[in-house]
């Protein structure tokens, strides 16, 4: 080698020429990826839920808290979490910080309780969902036979945007009306009512079950409210009316019998205030 290097004596210097620069360029670009910014691997944050945020379809993706920290959920948990956080709660969130291309973060959950009721969502999800392959429309739903169901109303439901769009009796079983028809069917179904409805139980896209109400009776004030929508689509030759009468004398009697324990509670009422003079 000594007499190689002694042979070609410019050789030594050539070679270190060319690997310094090859050098700085690694060490820079070493240096450059250790002053990258990294996602913290686990954070909890706590605060008030100031507003919510949407997905571009319109989903409930997340909440702003008070302070400006954002939290993030996939949209397709949207009901998971939306029956937890709500804007005024006080919200306790696990879960990782990621940073934008343009320099926003936000804290993607793994799970978040609301302080209050101690109801906590998780983020169960195991990735992004396989795309499904485009093919032809599938065939329209075919609805079951319309059918009547009775029972106390025990809460109301809301829409995303807070619209009260059905209800749920005691029984479990989930009513469901259009959002924009709130007013109409607000009036008539009340918390703590004895209601009858007609309608199609329905299954949605996401796997959730409804009854898909028609029309609905409060059996104690004997108001009512049509979804005028429903029943157009059905026609003048649907289930609606040939079950009307069978189902309205199912429907008085239950109202009798409802107006007679409701003028029983009034006798005793009556008697025990007589009783108290």
């Amino acid at each position: 080698m000594q007499q190689v290097m002694a042979k070609r004596p410019g050789l030594g210097w050539r070679m270190a020429g060319v690997a310094l620069p090859c050098f700085a360029l690694l060490s820079a670009n070493c240096q450059l990826q250790a002053q990258e910014p990294r996602d913290a691997e686990s954070e909890t944050v706590r605060g008030t839920v100031k507003s919510m945020t949407t997905a571009p379809k319109g989903e409930i993706d997340g909440a702003v808290l008070e302070d400006g920290t954002v939290l993030h959920w996939p949209p397709h948990l949207e009901k998971q979490f939306g029956d937890v956080v709500k804007p005024g709660d006080r919200v306790t969130a696990t879960g990782a910080v990621r940073r934008g291309r343009e320099g926003d973060e936000r804290l993607e959950v793994r799970e978040v309780t609301n302080v209050a009721t101690d109801d906590t969502a998780v983020n169960d999800d195991r990735g992004p969902r396989p795309k499904r392959r485009k093919g032809p429309p599938a065939p329209p739903r075919r609805r079951e036979e319309m059918k009547t169901v009775r029972g106390k109303v025990e809460r109301l439901t809301t829409a995303p945007k807070g619209e009260i769009d059905g209800a749920v009796l005691e029984d479990g079983t989930v009513l469901h009306w259009p959002p924009h028809l709130e007013d109409r069917f607000a009036d008539v179904v009340l918390r703590g009512d004895r209601v009858e409805a007609r309608g199609f139980q329905e299954t949605t896209p996401k796997g959730d079950e409804h009854f898909e109400v028609a029309s609905v009776s409060n059996l104690r004030t004997d108001a009512s409210a049509d979804n005028d929508g429903l029943n157009e689509r059905m026609g003048p030759r649907g289930p609606r009316d040939r079950d009307r009468g069978r189902n309205d004398d199912r429907s008085r009697d239950e109202r009798i019998r409802e107006l007679k324990k409701q003028v029983e509670r009034l006798q005793r009422e009556i008697e025990r205030l007589q009783d108290e003079r």
